[in-house]
C-alpha cells in the first residue's frame, strides 16, 4: 500500500464489513472492528504489513498480516468476488511471510462467519468452535504451509 492509499483501502474494508460482517457483530463489535481496522490501515502498527490488489488503477482487494503469521484483514470488493483476487493476496502474503520466516509452518485467521467457506476454499481448516470476543463473532482457522508451494506474480501489489 502506497502512502495516500489508506483512505481508498479503508473504504474497501468498511464496505466489505458493512455488506458481509456487520450482521454478526454487536454494537460493541462494530465499534471495535472499525476502530481496529482503521488503526491497521492508517496507523500501520509495528509487526503488520498491508498489501493491496488493483484493477484499472482502483484498489479492489487488501490484506493485513500481523507478525508474518496472522491474517487480520482480507477484503475484496464484492464486484470482484470469484476472480481469484483473495487467493492471490493470501498466496503473495504467505510468500512474504515465508521469506521472512523460512520455517513458517502455518498461517491463521479469525474468520468472519461469512468468510468461513472462502477460507476453506483457500486451504484453511477450522481449529476451534465459533467464538465471540469484544462483540465480534469469528471462527479461528489455520492453513498449513508446505515448503515449495509459494507463488508470486499476479494481481497483488505489495506496497508498504
Amino acid at each position: 500500500m502506497r502512502p495516500g492509499d489508506e483512505g481508498f483501502t479503508f473504504d474497501l474494508v468498511k464496505r466489505g464489513f458493512d455488506e458481509f460482517v456487520r450482521r454478526d457483530c454487536s454494537r460493541e463489535g462494530i465499534e471495535e472492528f472499525l476502530s481496529a481496522s482503521h488503526t491497521m490501515v492508517f496507523g500501520r502498527p509495528s509487526g503488520h504489513f498491508v498489501m493491496v490488489a488493483e484493477s484499472d488503477g482502483q484498489i479492489v482487494g487488501m490484506i493485513d498480516v500481523k507478525n508474518d503469521s496472522h491474517i487480520c484483514l482480507l477484503f475484496v470488493d464484492s464486484s470482484c468476488h470469484g476472480q481469484g483476487i483473495g487467493r492471490e493476496l493470501v498466496e503473495q502474503a504467505t510468500a512474504i511471510c515465508r521469506s521472512r520466516q523460512p520455517d513458517l509452518k502455518m498461517i491463521d485467521v479469525n474468520s468472519s462467519l461469512w468468510a468461513v467457506p472462502v477460507y476453506i476454499s483457500l486451504g484453511f481448516c477450522q481449529v476451534e468452535p465459533q467464538q465471540e470476543r469484544m462483540g465480534i463473532r469469528f471462527v479461528r482457522m489455520v492453513k498449513q504451509i508446505e515448503s515449495g508451494t509459494d507463488r508470486t506474480g499476479g494481481v497483488a501489489d505489495k506496497r508498504g
